[in-house]
C-alpha cells in the first residue's frame, strides 16, 4: 500500500512540469490603466491557463475572483510571432475582449506590442513583458 502511494505521488510530481506556465504581462502606455496578464502553458501551441484584464475600472478573470467579471477563452493562436486571443462570456454569446500581439526579435533583444479591444469600453495600446 505504501509503495503504491509512493509511486502515485512520484507520478504526480513528475507530471507537474507539464503544468508549468510563463506569464505575459501587458499594460497600456497611454495612462489609461489598461492591463492584461496571461499565464501560458509551456506546451506546443497556445495554452491559456490564466488571464486577468483591467480596463475602465472593470476587472475580468478566467478564475473566480471577487468583483471580477467571468470570462473564458473563445479562441487563441500563436503563429509567426503574432498572438491572437479572444475572450468570451461564459455562455460563448459574445466576445468580451480581444488581445492582438506582435513580437519582434533581433539577437537577444525582443519586444512585444499590441492592442486590447473591449467592445463598448475601448481600444488600448499594449507594451508587454514576458516570454
Amino acid at each position: 500500500m505504501i509503495r503504491t502511494s509512493a509511486l502515485a505521488l512520484f507520478a504526480f510530481f513528475s507530471a507537474t512540469s507539464a503544468f508549468a506556465t510563463v506569464e505575459l504581462y501587458c499594460e497600456a502606455p497611454d495612462g489609461s490603466g489598461a492591463v492584461v496578464a496571461v499565464g501560458l502553458g509551456t506546451v506546443p501551441g497556445l495554452a491559456v491557463v490564466s488571464a486577468t484584464i483591467h480596463a475602465d475600472s472593470k476587472h475580468w478573470s478566467l478564475t473566480e475572483v471577487d468583483g471580477a467579471i467571468p470570462i473564458i477563452v473563445a479562441q487563441g493562436a500563436d503563429v509567426d510571432m503574432h498572438t491572437v486571443i479572444d475572450f468570451a462570456d461564459p455562455e460563448y454569446s459574445r466576445i468580451v475582449a480581444s488581445v492582438r500581439l506582435i513580437t519582434s526579435v533581433e539577437g537577444d533583444d525582443f519586444v512585444t506590442v499590441g492592442t486590447l479591444t473591449i467592445p463598448e469600453v475601448g481600444a488600448f495600446p499594449l507594451i508587454c513583458e514576458g516570454p
